[in-house]
């Protein structure tokens, strides 16, 4: 009896210890919903943060943006970026840049924070703390790591401010520096033909062009002996303009027939007279100075900066050369039908035209060289060799230089041609009188070889 009670209470004292032992199982696994709850709660919240870092940044502009990719990391998921603390919504990875006109170039993943939202922006083509160079010669400019601590030129500008006022500001301290170049090749803008805003886009003055920070770059540049910071902005020609490719083309077209006509002229004896020999000095004036034009618009980099101004200027010699031989013509046809020639021998014409067809391009090429290298204004120089290859187009530079002389000569050349034309229609007119006898088809033939005389000396004058 006392064994049966024993063994009873051993049971129940198993059945309670099992209920027991399970009902601390129970009460773990009920304690362990919170911490799983948490971990789940901060995966997805990483998860989260981590897909809103690594898509592009919304509501942000590409040109609002710095790599920060070496940039500290915080603890609550920012980055310090030259002080400024920029929150993970304000972050993210690109694999490209942005260069001008909107193309983009592809690169390697990398971070990049929209710091342009937190605190004003400028763009340098380089840092100016930092080395620029170039692994290769033709690879695209990269820049040191490794920021110096003193500049070497002034860093500051007059910034206009939205109350149109313009003090002084220290851009490097101011601003956030922004570093790439937009273009290769680019040209930089003069003092007088630029003005900087405080949101970092530039104007154009000379065109009124507000040009955005993707579409420029300031970098030092040196004017006499000192250096100062002007924008490289890049050359309209890069949008690939349909007038300027088109004109490039039809020369390029052109361009076999002016030589091929060259050495017809030069191979055929019987066409070497006095008249011929103009003729070739003005095409080959034309043939050389369209050549260095194609090859200046069709070139896609940068020359070395000598090398760019040998053809700017000799591309001026030689088309400036094109409108003293067409007056040396226009001069010559006149001699012949006014019978005002005097009795020199060919060969002494010819020296005679040669020093005037040749040189006086000489002496407009030698003043323009000396005056783009002397202490005059910029506005007042020619811009061969600085800005492009060829002429300024975007002042007055162009005007004063080419087309003002040039113009110039196409109205004493006009002035020519309509004296020269009176005085053909007095001598046909003279001719007709005295074939008055003759039969109605002479006189038919005369007219028909006035009309041509007047078609082919007017295709020649223009």
């Amino acid at each position: 009896m006392i064994g049966s009670v024993k063994n009873m209470n051993r049971t129940v004292f198993y059945k309670m210890n099992i209920k027991a032992t399970r009902n601390k199982s129970v009460l773990k696994i009920m304690g362990a919903f919170p911490t799983i709850s948490r971990c789940a709660l901060y995966i997805l919240v990483t998860l989260a943060t981590l897909h809103l870092t690594l898509a592009e940044i919304t509501n942000c502009t590409f040109a609002d943006t710095v790599n920060i990719t070496d940039s500290q990391l915080l603890v609550n998921g920012s980055y310090n970026f030259e002080g400024l603390s920029v929150p993970p919504h304000l972050t993210g990875y690109y694999e490209y840049i942005e260069l001008f006109g909107g193309t983009h170039e592809f690169v390697a993943k990398h971070l990049r924070g929209c710091v342009c939202q937190l605190k004003r922006c400028v763009k340098f083509c380089c840092h100016p703390r930092a080395n620029m160079y170039r692994l290769t010669k033709n690879s695209r400019a990269q820049f040191d790591e490794q920021l110096n601590e003193e500049l070497t030129y002034s860093p500051y500008l007059n910034i206009t401010l939205h109350n149109s006022s313009r003090p002084q500001m220290h851009v490097v301290d101011e601003f956030v520096v922004q570093q790439g170049i937009p273009c290769d090749p680019g040209y930089m803008l003069m003092p007088h033909e630029w003005e900087l805003f405080e949101n970092g886009s530039v104007l154009r003055v000379t065109d009124q062009l507000l040009i955005s920070r993707r579409d420029y770059c300031l970098d030092a540049y040196r004017i006499r002996d000192r250096f100062v910071l002007n924008p490289m902005n890049c050359d309209d020609r890069l949008k690939k303009s349909p007038n300027i490719m088109l004109n490039t083309i039809i020369m390029l077209i052109s361009l076999p027939f002016l030589y091929a006509t060259i050495l017809i002229f030069w191979l055929i004896p019987e066409l070497r007279n006095l008249h011929t020999k103009c003729l070739i000095s003005y095409l080959l004036s034309l043939a050389i100075g369209n050549t260095l034009i194609i090859t200046i618009n069709l070139r896609k980099s940068d020359y070395v900066k000598a090398v760019c101004a040998a053809m700017g200027f000799i591309a001026y010699y030689f088309l400036s050369a094109v409108f003293f031989w067409l007056n040396v013509i226009c001069f010559d046809m006149w001699q012949i039908f006014h019978g005002t020639k005097a009795n020199l021998t060919q060969c002494k014409w010819i020296n005679y035209y040669s020093l005037y067809g040749w040189g006086m391009p000489s002496v407009m090429t030698a003043i323009t060289v000396i005056l783009q290298y002397s202490d005059i204004p910029d506005e007042l120089k020619s811009g061969i060799g600085v800005t492009h290859c060829w002429l300024k187009s975007n002042d007055w530079s162009a005007m004063l230089y080419f087309y003002g002389p040039c113009f110039l000569l196409i109205a004493i050349n006009i002035v020519i041609f309509y004296v020269t034309v009176k005085r053909i229609y007095y001598i046909r007119k003279e001719l007709d009188m005295l074939t008055q006898e003759r039969d109605g088809l002479s006189r038919l033939r005369s007219q028909q070889n006035k009309y041509v005389l007047y078609f082919l000396l007017s295709s020649e004058f223009s």
